[in-house]
């Protein structure tokens, strides 16, 4: 075999290189940390905060205040939660041990050999097996000396499991005879059956009623012979045998007497060798399955079975096969089906379905809304199921489930608000609903059946979120509908409100009309928001990107600054940035954010790299660190140290479509803020997007040549063939991702072919003369690692220095951190060497592998 001299030498060169690089253990500086505002107390006297140190973990540290004065700091990252009382608790996984501090006396207390713990917040209990008795103990908490309320040693228990509500605790012992044992974890009152003679694997809790399902079978194991019905408040067990051939899923009771069930079945044989070939039907509405259930030899249906106990009748119903369905009360169910409509232009699960009410005893189905799309956007189903929000045709409609009637609509100004803002926050007891509509923040009161603006702003700009609450469900079954809940029952409001134009932040209270502003439109970002039940005690973290992260406590209407970030400001204090604005085409406006070079000397000219992805002007306010552990490879502040502007503009996307409108957002953005900065050298622009942004770079060097050096990861090049491809990792045709998703595609490919054409980097990749390095993990599914492949092969056809980095075993992003370093100190090489004439050792694969011999290269 002959091998050419200097393919082998470039080859080794090449292997070298990267074991060197993967090899380096590239130590970022421990100058550099960051705040997290961690926890406030109930009553808001307790506060902690975390410093973590970015690159080692083990150097964090935990500051614990008191009224705002600090009584406690020391090494430790392990996080502390709320405890009964105003305490705080934590679990050190390595010395097995919990630290209570109590909110009283401010003393620690200290419990060693903990293993498996749960810690009962609310009411103070601890229940857990201790490592060096193996004995088990649930333990009450108290100011002084401890309680123990139960205790029993590991080898005389088979199961234990505390309700999801935490107010229950369930024992098995291992002598069958003494049956269960059910601990009310509120007032410590024991119900004890001997009827359970088998050994329970797993206990599902009901969210709604006293009712406890136990299995013979382990999670994961859904093959259930029985299940074992159990209402702990009155002692009532119902065993109910099943087919334990079949699947069962999604347990909910509907009533204290009563629950359903889900068994999935095989229904249909196919009549073809499913080892042998894979049959994909264009009549198919679940196509997901041909890959996910590939090999099967028979499709699969999900039956509904409810069971009643006070009448002991088994209720089948046909109609609800392969719906989903959540139990509103023992009648009646909210009912739909995700894959009811054979329209793949959604993601699967936005995917167009009916919405309906169904009745057990009728066996009727009364359709709320037909084809409604993305539920998880454009729905609330109230926490009690009595209302129904669903938006649609650019109208919000108020339905009430158990009158069957649309009670109220409201018109909203531009389409598909809720979408973009997903509030959806009831009060406790579902007498209001908040939510943002028509630039407001409005709320609905289902017993007036009246609408009112809360914070009237008439702005587009102006944007909405209720922070004190959660989606903590009271549905068991697993569901595409959601909604929010306050946290505290006297309806008051925790809001932080955004200007996408400023680029500004507030916190205010909402007590009805009142307005209690806890900051008010600063250009600084607010993030890590903690505060205590009444909302008069609020923490919160403060930053911008010439600011690290600092934790302020409002606190008596006053406001204090808790803890300041230390790092040195010589670290920072150089920061400079500049927005830059422009307009697109369209007349849109847009905004650039531009980071200038550290030691920034106006009398000198600087390369810039530009950065693209979608809109990027709201992250201007974020504190960035110097790390090589970066998942894409891109870092601003490694750059701004290594003398380079780095410039953030936005992208809007039009009727041209997702390339084009690229393409002149740039060139527009360039334009502009080279006429308000010189000492860009304008001869020397590099260009980085990654994934959706690896898109938008292939395509614009096909169409400019403006940027001397370009790098693109993950990103596509063959939209046609994208658009046209199975997406394994949205498990759904990727033609929905230009109709419905991010690449805003005005016309579908049928209507419109030429506008795909020429969107397609692909097709000019004959045009490209701007040097390119583009990167991928050979496990991308999310943008398919060949496109990137697909990519260099056009390159190679026309001869055009490329270069291609696939990484193995890496999927989207990077999460190796061998790999992480090595691509960020390859981008910072491949800019250094094209826009600043550095050649050194280390990057001498950049030129090893983009100059050709020009006595190889033959005509064609």
């Amino acid at each position: 075999m002959n091998i050419n001299i200097k393919t082998f030498y470039a080859t080794l060169f090449l292997l070298l290189s990267i074991l060197t690089s993967s090899a380096q253990t590239i130590n970022d500086s421990l100058k550099y940390s960051e705040l997290i505002n961690s926890l406030l107390s109930k009553n808001g006297k307790i506060a902690v905060i975390h410093k973590y140190y970015k690159p080692d973990s083990k150097r964090d540290s935990v500051f614990i205040y008191n009224e705002g004065k600090l009584i406690d700091s020391k090494q430790s990252n392990f996080n502390y939660r709320q405890f009964k009382n105003n305490s705080i608790i934590s679990y050190n996984t390595n010395k097995k041990e919990i630290e209570i501090l109590n909110g009283h006396t401010l003393k620690n207390q200290i419990i060693p050999n903990v293993t498996k713990p749960i810690i009962i917040e609310n009411y103070g209990l601890l229940f857990y097996l201790n490592s060096s008795t193996k004995i088990y103990n649930l333990v009450q908490i108290l100011q002084k000396g401890n309680k123990v309320i139960w205790t029993s040693p590991k080898d005389k228990v088979s199961f234990t499991d505390v309700s999801d509500d935490k107010q229950n605790l369930i024992i098995q012992y291992s002598n069958k005879q003494k049956g269960i044992e059910i601990i009310n974890l509120t007032n410590f009152k024991k119900t004890v059956n001997k009827e359970i003679k088998f050994t329970i694997k797993q206990a599902i809790w009901s969210k709604k009623h006293p009712i406890v399902f136990l299995l013979p079978n382990s999670i994961g194991d859904n093959k259930y012979p029985f299940v074992t019905f159990y209402h702990y408040n009155n002692n009532f067990i119902k065993k109910q045998v099943l087919n334990d051939s079949s699947y069962y899923h999604d347990l909910e009771s509907t009533s204290n007497n009563s629950f359903k069930i889900i068994r999935t079945y095989n229904s249909n044989y196919l009549p073809y060798n499913t080892k042998k070939v894979e049959l994909w039907s264009t009549n198919d509405r679940y196509l997901r399955n041909a890959i996910s259930k590939a090999g099967a030899q028979t499709t699969t249906t999900n039956e509904h079975t409810f069971f009643n106990y006070t009448n002991n009748e088994a209720t089948l119903s046909e109609k609800l096969n392969n719906y989903e369905s959540i139990s509103l009360n023992e009648n009646t169910f909210l009912v739909f089906d995700s894959n009811q409509y054979l329209d793949y232009t959604y993601q699967w699960s936005s995917r167009p379905r009916d919405i309906s009410i169904y009745n057990i005893k009728e066996d009727t189905l009364t359709v709320i809304v037909k084809q409604l799309n993305s539920p998880f956007n454009t729905t609330s189903l109230s926490p009690k199921g009595n209302y129904f929000i669903y938006s649609k045709e650019n109208t919000l409609h108020f339905y009430n489930t158990n009158e069957r009637i649309i009670e109220n609509t409201l018109k909203l100004k531009k389409n598909n608000e809720l979408k973009k803002v997903r509030l959806r926050t009831w009060s406790q007891d579902e007498r209001f609903f908040y939510f943002s509509a028509n630039s407001n923040l409005m709320r609905y009161d289902t017993k007036t059946k009246t609408f009112k603006t809360i914070i009237s702003s008439n702005s587009a700009d102006l944007h909405y979120s209720v922070l004190n609450s959660s989606n903590n469900s009271t549905y068991n079954a697993n569901s595409e509908l959601y909604y929010h809940s306050l946290s505290n029952n006297n309806n008051l409001l925790l809001v932080k409100k955004w200007d996408s134009k400023k680029n500004t932040q507030s916190l205010v209270v909402l007590d009805n009309e009142k307005q209690n502003w806890i900051v008010k439109d600063t250009e600084n970002r607010i993030s890590n928001i903690k505060y205590s039940d009444d909302l008069k005690s609020i923490t919160y973290s403060l930053e911008n990107f010439n600011n690290p992260k600092s934790v302020y406590l409002f606190q008596k209407n006053k406001t204090i600054l808790l803890l300041e970030n230390k790092i040195t400001k010589e670290h920072f204090s150089w920061q400079k940035q500049k927005i830059i604005s422009y307009k697109d085409k369209y007349g849109n406006n847009l905004k650039g954010v531009l980071f200038y070079p550290k030691d920034f000397d106006p009398n000198k000219k600087y390369p810039m790299i530009t950065h693209i992805y979608e809109i990027q002007n709201q992250i201007a306010n974020i504190f960035t660190y110097p790390t090589y552990l970066n998942s894409n490879g891109f870092n601003i502040t490694l750059l701004q140290e290594n003398k380079y502007f780095v410039f953030l503009p936005d992208i809007f996307d039009t009727q041209q479509g997702t390339g084009l409108s690229a393409l002149h957002c740039v060139e527009q953005a360039i334009d502009s803020v080279l006429k308000q900065e010189k000492s860009i050298d304008k001869n020397n622009l590099g260009l980085y997007g990654f994934s959706h942004g690896g898109y938008e770079t292939n395509f614009i060097i096909t169409q400019n040549h403006m940027f001397k050096a370009a790098v693109s990861g993950s990103g596509n090049s063959d939209i046609i063939r994208s658009y046209f491809s199975y997406n394994e990792n949205f498990v759904s045709p990727f033609f929905f991702q230009f109709e419905n998703g991010q690449y805003k595609m005005p016309k579908t490919f049928k209507e419109d072919k030429d506008l795909y054409l020429k969107n397609s980097p692909i097709l000019y990749t004959d045009q490209i003369k701007t040097p390119l390095l583009t990167f991928t993990g050979k496990k991308d599914e999310n943008i398919h690692w060949e496109q990137q492949r697909e990519f260099f092969i056009a390159m190679l056809r026309y001869k055009i220095p490329h270069v291609a980095l696939f990484y193995n075993n890496e999927g989207h992003g990077l999460l190796k951190k061998e790999n992480q370093i090595d691509i960020t100190k390859r981008l910072i090489q491949w800019f250094d060497y094209f826009l600043k004439d550095i050649d050194t050792k280390e990057a001498n694969w950049v030129y090893q592998y983009t100059t050709f011999e020009e006595e190889r290269i033959t005509n064609n």
